[in-house]
């Protein structure tokens, strides 16, 4: 986890995906946010191969350490966005070549959101000069949409960016109630919950079909 230091909002267009950190950091004199929700006045922060070693009031400085005064300045932990198209949609209407979230379909259990991932977007550095660091990208379509991960905002390729591949396939539960609105208009003439069973019902048949061909033995192909 990577601590920021911030006294306000502020944009900054370009921001440089850095080396890996090496060598002892401290940052003190700075009211630090735990995440556990605890604030640390006057306290420090010990980094070390970039990776927080210490947290308190009274750490010991090292010989050779790299100091950073905060003094008047709150750090907190780095933030995580967990649900955005971010890196998959860049301008939503208009300019559909900057958007890659929306596949045809009921089911696309083999999409990855992490390979369409752009880490040139230009709304992930004004995102990481405000302190979210962590994002888990989530495809978008109709039922069964695909694959999220969860990437850090620090990198020059969707490789370099994944912290968590594939950690969760997802699924548009459908509705079971009538549409207010679609009701208003007269245009909702179907049965939502009849609808909405019979979709559920199609769901388990297709990962019980799913799991029937995991059991089977694998084949190779002859060509």
């Amino acid at each position: 986890m990577i601590a920021t230091i911030g006294n306000g909002l502020q944009a900054q267009d370009n921001v440089y995906p850095a080396g890996p950190q090496k060598g002892t950091v401290i940052i003190k004199n700075g009211n630090i946010y735990t995440a556990a929700g605890n604030v640390i006045n006057n306290g420090s922060i010990t980094i070390k191969n970039g990776k927080i070693a210490e947290v308190g009031t009274s750490v010991p400085e090292e010989a050779g350490a790299t100091i950073i005064d905060a003094r008047g300045k709150n750090v907190y932990p780095g933030l995580i966005l967990p649900n955005t198209d971010l890196g998959i949609s860049e301008i939503g209407s208009g300019v559909r070549g900057s958007n890659d979230y929306f596949e045809l379909g009921e089911y696309n259990p083999s999409v990855r959101s992490v390979v369409a991932y752009n880490t040139d977007s230009k709304i992930i550095n004004t995102l990481r000069a405000n302190g979210i660091l962590l994002a888990c990208v989530v495809p978008q379509g109709r039922l069964l949409t695909g694959t999220s991960s969860v990437v850090q905002l620090d990198a020059w390729t969707w490789q370099d960016a994944i912290y968590k591949a594939d950690n969760g396939l997802h699924l548009n539960m459908p509705m079971l109630m009538r549409s207010p609105r679609r009701s208003l208009r007269g245009t909702d003439a179907s049965d939502p919950v009849k609808t909405g069973i019979q979709t559920i019902e199609e769901v388990e048949s297709f990962f019980l079909q799913a799991q029937g061909y995991l059991k089977q033995p694998k084949r190779r192909m002859l060509i």
